[in-house]
């Protein structure tokens, strides 16, 4: 069970940050006004249909002005740590995304985002991640 536990975070990392990226400089008032900047705490996360959601103390996402992240946990057995990397919304189409760079290969990774509330679906090697963060 504990494995399931680290596995299902380990998957919520990599597909929020492949690896850590650089944020880019603000350079617009649209930069400045992110609304969507914040603290976002998890709901629900699941893998492969079974609730993980009380192993973990904490598990949040703040997206920063600059467009940087970070993601951060605590579980209930004491690991704790967290990640890094930068994102972009694109608000017409209700998405994030999430990029990183590790060597000279970079990945993308694009949840539904809407009214405050992100929803993240992964399938990696037949397992599916599933983690719903939202605004406080």
């Amino acid at each position: 069970m504990k494995h399931q536990i680290f596995a299902a975070f380990l998957l919520l990392a990599a597909a929020l940050s492949f690896t850590a990226c650089d944020a880019e400089e603000m350079g617009t008032l649209g930069d400045l006004t992110r609304p969507y900047a914040g603290f976002y705490e998890c709901e629900e996360i699941a893998l492969g249909g079974e609730d993980m959601t009380e192993k973990f103390e904490k598990l949040s996402l703040e997206l920063r002005h600059d467009g940087s992240y970070a993601l951060s946990y605590r579980m209930t057995d004491g690991n704790e740590g967290g990640y890094t990397g930068s994102y972009s919304i694109d608000e017409e189409k209700g998405r994030i995304t999430f990029t990183g760079k590790q060597g000279t290969r970079s990945s993308s990774f694009s949840f539904p985002y809407e009214k405050g509330a992100i929803r993240m679906e992964y399938n990696l090697f037949g397992t599916l991640l599933h983690a719903d963060f939202r605004m406080p």
